[in-house]
């Protein structure tokens, strides 16, 4: 998925997201400031389509050490999904040339996964 495109996405993706979801409190969209608001673990946050997250104190808004990490959740979220959809694409086409050239679609299937073995970080993996 890329960044939500509207607040109805957004919310939908802050709620599927954030862990222990059912804690937050006073969730809404503040659509002239195109953003969510919502109270989670006692702090309030908003956060843009951009999935750039503020906490609010007060009237005033900071970049602090909980927004950083919840932006960063959001942001590896986002990233993950990217990754898993590559995945599914570069399967598909492997699967396209195994009915082409059986030979070379095994080929190709072994060689990504070697790849994706050392990105997660295995020297060998079964065959």
């Amino acid at each position: 998925m890329q960044n939500p495109q509207n607040l109805a996405e957004l919310t939908d993706y802050v709620r599927k997201t954030l862990p222990q979801s059912n804690t937050i409190a006073n969730f809404r969209s503040n659509d002239k400031a195109n953003v969510i608001e919502f109270a989670w673990q006692s702090r309030n946050f908003i956060v843009k389509t951009t999935l750039e997250v503020m906490e609010m104190k007060g009237n005033n808004l900071f970049i602090t050490g909980a927004s950083m990490l919840m932006q960063a959740a959001f942001m590896k979220r986002s990233s993950n999904e990217k990754v898993v959809e590559a995945i599914v694409n570069t399967l598909q086409q492997i699967e396209d040339v195994v009915r082409r050239d059986r030979e070379r679609g095994l080929a190709l299937l072994q060689s990504v996964k070697q790849t994706l073995g050392r990105l997660a970080g295995k020297t060998s993996l079964p065959h």
